[in-house]
């Protein structure tokens, strides 16, 4: 009875809770909610133990402790933003351009003559050679036609083809085996958040990691202006506290090292790095939703960035 009960009740849910029957989901929403959990906890055992935040934060809603509360709350949004966000799959940009030269067309074909660029021309962001390329209804490119342009001339279909989703892959794309599905500059697939970070949501995967360090920092600077004052009154307090600091300080550890990690090819040149200032910008705050496709440096322009920066370099802001 016991067992017939559990099944309908397990059926039941996945019945009005479809992404449960996935297992891969069920463990994604588990990670999700342990995560939560863990925040709660954290920020939970601290206003627990220390009584006088409390107070203060009731008293002066915007003050130290006040600000904390918002940056608690601001982490976790973010967390969901960045988890439900898309990477830019490949599929999607593919399906998106064909959909547009398609449209141009038969634009061009009821009107019988050439589709003007006032009237619509697709326009696709290709990074590194020209800022834009504007592609007219009566000479639109596929989307081999354009991923081979990313290439050097020569460079075969075959080997850009994805052997699991049958696409073209542009540069920087890669095929995600825990997505199953081929990412725009595809940087890795997060565990915690059960997705892709890509091209369409590493902005924000980089901000969720800068506000996870910089509560971090600050949890950790109250358990130990807590355990200052408060040391010796209750030993079992002080046990708890110092072994969540302690793996506070390993998480925070991993925060830092993910916050500035740089993925390096040989000879540290780097091909697709348009300058730190430059880099900076359009990685944090320059965001489109135009597809964003970066061609492949030719040779001279990687000799080029490979060259040491002398002092005129610095001075004329090669770096930046």
């Amino acid at each position: 009875m016991i067992f017939l009960a559990s099944m309908s009740i397990f059926n039941f849910c996945h019945r009005f809770v479809p992404c449960l029957a996935d297992p891969a989901r069920r463990s994604t929403l588990g990670l999700k909610a342990a995560l939560v959990v863990l925040h709660i906890v954290y920020a939970g055992i601290l206003f627990l133990f220390d009584s006088d935040l409390i107070e203060k934060t009731k008293q002066e809603p915007w003050s130290y402790t006040g600000l904390y509360l918002l940056l608690f709350v601001a982490t976790l949004i973010q967390y969901f933003v960045t988890s439900y966000s898309s990477p830019g799959y490949v599929l999607d940009a593919m399906r998106d351009v064909n959909e547009k030269n398609s449209l141009f067309r038969k634009a061009s074909m009821l009107s019988k003559q050439p589709a003007s660029s006032k009237n619509g021309s697709l326009v696709i962001t290709v990074e590194g050679s020209q800022s834009e390329r504007n592609i007219p209804g009566s000479d639109v490119t596929s989307w081999t036609k354009l991923v081979l342009d990313m290439y050097p001339p020569g460079t075969s279909v075959r080997t850009l083809t994805c052997s699991f989703c049958n696409v073209e892959q542009p540069p920087r794309a890669k095929h995600c085996h825990d997505c199953d599905r081929c990412v725009l500059q595809f940087d890795h697939h997060c565990v915690w958040l059960g997705a892709c970070i890509g091209w369409g949501n590493h902005c924000r995967f980089w901000w969720y990691i800068f506000e996870e360090t910089a509560l971090c920092i600050w949890t950790g600077i109250l358990y130990i202006t807590y355990l200052k004052a408060n040391i010796s009154r209750a030993w079992w307090k002080d046990v708890i506290m110092i072994l969540l600091l302690v793996t506070l300080s390993f998480a925070l550890i991993f925060l830092l090292l993910l916050l500035i990690f740089h993925r390096g090819i040989p000879e540290r040149v780097y091909p697709f790095s348009e300058g730190v200032c430059r880099n900076l910008y359009k990685f944090c705050c320059a965001r489109s939703s135009i597809y964003g496709l970066e061609r492949l440096p030719t040779a001279m322009e990687l000799e080029d960035k490979s060259r040491p920066y002398t002092c005129l370099g610095y001075l004329t802001c090669r770096c930046c």
